[in-house]
Formats: structure tokens, sequence, C-alpha cells
């Protein structure tokens, strides 16, 4: 299963087996899943159990379910998590 958009072809099946050998993966375990589609259940499932999160795009992030992302910047993310710990006196 290959994205369409954005960066359309850097996760082809070639790219992957790329990444796959520089990573020092066993090769025949990697075709074989890539061969039959092992994961790809799983991977649809959580998917879409993405999207009914609202993700739509990445890094998505939660704290406590809720989704705080919003900028990049380190201190977006530090006032939200100061805040979730001063909630439960921490």
């Amino acid at each position: 299963m290959n994205w369409d958009g954005e960066n359309e072809g850097t996760y082809s099946d070639a790219n992957l087996r790329t990444f796959g050998e520089m990573n020092g993966l066993f090769m025949n375990q990697f075709d074989e899943c890539m061969d039959t589609n092992k994961y790809l259940s799983k991977v649809e499932s959580d998917l879409q159990d993405g999207a009914d999160a609202g993700v739509n795009s990445t890094p998505t992030i939660f704290l406590n379910g809720v989704n705080i992302t919003g900028p990049n910047e380190y201190s977006h993310y530090r006032v939200k998590i100061e805040e979730a710990l001063a909630k439960v006196g921490g």
C-alpha cells in the first residue's frame, strides 16, 4: 500500500526494500511480508482509527485523549503538558 499525494513515489515498494536493506532487515522475511500483504488489514485498521480520531496530518499529538497538535514549537507542547500535570497535582 503506497500513499498518494505528497512525496509520491518516496514509499514505492522498491524504495521501501532499499530502506529495509540499509537498516539490516532480514530481506527474505521483508519480501514475504510485502508479497503477501501480511499486515495490510492491520495498517488499514490503524489508518481508519486515526481518521476516526480526527488525525489528518503528521505529527498529530494526543495528551490524555485530547488532540493538542499545533505549532511545532516545544513551548506549545510544554504548556499543554504542564497544564495537564497541574490538573492531577503533578
